[in-house]
């Protein structure tokens, strides 16, 4: 049976809940991380609203007048 540990998943919960407050969306992530995760998938997740994310194009929005961009 083939194994998938060279893999990696990230999932990005765009809800719009702040940690640690329950999320549909994270209970969603949470079954299909289990499903990679039993291949051997290694997975990571974050939650944007719990981070200072700029929006924008460019990878570091804080040379285009953000003041902070994680």
């Amino acid at each position: 049976m083939p194994t998938h540990d060279d893999l990696r998943a990230l999932f990005i919960n765009c809800t719009l809940k702040r940690s640690p407050e329950p999320s549909n969306t994270q209970g969603l992530i949470d079954l299909s991380a289990h499903i990679m995760e039993k291949q051997g998938v290694r997975v990571d997740h974050i939650r944007a609203v719990d981070h200072d994310i700029a929006t924008g194009v460019w990878p570091d929005m804080t040379e285009h007048g953000w003041p902070s961009d994680e």
